[in-house]
């Protein structure tokens, strides 16, 4: 599985990212695979608002070749949202209704490991 994240600068980059989703409710991306420098944290269990999916997303611009139903945004109580993209409408699904349960039942292994385009 990947997932793209897309950045907030004026540009609105997306590259690739590795992330694990921690069973405590941390969503965290690292540049690689190794894992050894840690990117961005999300703490779902106090930062997470709310998730979105496909089109859902409104404003929110997918990378090229990806339709707006890959689309993710986890929406922040700072005002800020944490934009991904997954590899199909049912990935994205899945990803919204992972990261909600996991925002609202945290348990502290990774759930899982993806690979994520930022």
């Amino acid at each position: 599985q990947s997932l793209r994240r897309g950045g907030a600068s004026v540009l609105k980059r997306w590259k690739l990212n590795w992330c694990d989703l921690w069973i405590d409710g941390s969503l965290c991306f690292y540049k690689t695979d190794s894992r050894r420098e840690l990117e961005h944290r999300v703490s779902l269990k106090t930062a997470c608002v709310d998730v979105r999916s496909g089109l859902e997303c409104r404003g929110v611009s997918p990378p090229e070749s990806n339709p707006r139903e890959n689309l993710i945004v986890v929406q922040l109580t700072s005002g800020s949202t944490v934009n991904l993209c997954a590899n199909s409408e049912d990935e994205s699904i899945a990803w919204k209704l992972t990261l909600l349960d996991t925002r609202r039942n945290p348990v502290s292994d990774p759930l899982f490991s993806v690979r994520a385009e930022t």
